[in-house]
């Protein structure tokens, strides 16, 4: 096995420490001169694509891939390797959001921050979401959602000063996607077609998921799960303006259940939504505009290593380890 470390210097949590980390990954290596290494670190956006694709395609030999940086660096090794088979996946977590993590538990989060457990530990095989020629592992969200998150990831960009409360569980994604429900862009007619079935209609925002959180803490996706073969989708209509404070809190907290009349919940494998006016896109934290875009579930398209909770997914979760 060759291991293969992509490293986002624009990542929140890496800026001023690339030396510092490649170091770390060096002194590591050290210990095991048998373990064949590499370290790439990204120049533009969707370099780790391009880059990881020729890597893993030209290799005689499985190559573990460490997306070392936050969500983003995820989307673009995950789009690297999406099926080529003598590939493995890792997130060495360095990001604002990381977001996918959250799917095993808030309190095994710190595991997946241990690059000897990330080295040593077995994988699983999870489903991912492929949304036109990109590919997915958490969601993708059509209207204010993807208009809140878009505009919030301009603020903290330019803002490094924000207190983490903010950052990282997602306080600036609920503020702006309740503002612009009130005050800016709020429903929009769409096509909605689930497995040949119609929907219909005029939505606040529209949620495709293949994990059940959006950003760190917020799962609105509470019954999504990337094992089971297929997609939750979620329809959000108009909703009054009175209640869209506590609808917001509730939905965040996957308590849509309590909105049954403004909130619907359906199954399905391919996704086709489409609409009059162009629609904000959003997969994995990556923007797109479109007046068409389809879903399709892709069972068991990427083995994810696990640090040190196989049995832990086994018993809270039934994935067999690969």
């Amino acid at each position: 096995m060759r291991h293969l470390f992509i490293i986002n210097p624009r990542a929140f949590f890496i800026k001023g420490r690339i030396d510092k980390i490649c170091q770390e990954v060096r002194s590591f290596f050290a210990n095991f001169p048998h373990i064949k290494y590499d370290i790439h670190i990204t120049r533009w956006k969707r370099d780790a694509t391009v880059f990881v694709h020729r890597y893993v395609s030209g290799a005689d030999m499985i190559v573990r891939v460490y997306a070392v940086g936050g969500m983003g660096t995820l989307f673009e090794v995950i789009n690297g390797v999406a099926g080529l088979p003598n590939v493995q996946v890792a997130c060495w977590p360095f990001g604002i959001d990381n977001t996918f993590l959250w799917f095993f538990g808030k309190e095994k989060m710190e595991r997946f921050r241990s690059l000897k457990e990330l080295v040593f530990s077995g994988v699983a095989s999870f489903d991912l979401i492929k949304c036109g020629n990109n590919y997915s592992i958490c969601a993708g969200y059509i209207g204010v959602e993807a208009i809140a998150s878009r505009r919030g990831d301009s603020i903290i960009e330019n803002m490094d000063f924000l207190p983490r409360w903010l950052t990282r569980r997602g306080g600036i994604y609920l503020i702006l996607a309740l503002y612009y429900c009130v005050k800016k862009e709020n429903t929009q007619s769409y096509r909605v077609i689930l497995d040949g079935n119609p929907l219909n209609g005029s939505y606040h925002s529209i949620l495709v998921a293949n994990a059940p959180y959006l950003a760190s803490g917020i799962n609105p996706a509470a019954d999504a799960r990337p094992d089971d073969g297929v997609l939750d989708v979620y329809l959000i209509q108009q909703v009054p303006y009175f209640r869209l404070p506590t609808l917001t809190f509730d939905y965040a907290c996957g308590r849509y259940t309590k909105w049954s009349r403004y909130i619907s919940h359906y199954r399905a494998k391919n996704i086709n939504i489409s609409s009059d006016q162009i629609m904000h896109i959003c997969i994995d934290g990556e923007h797109f505009y479109d007046a068409a875009v389809d879903y399709e579930i892709i069972p068991h398209a990427v083995d994810f290593v696990c640090p040190g909770i196989d049995q832990v997914m086994i018993d809270r979760f039934g994935i067999s380890t690969v």
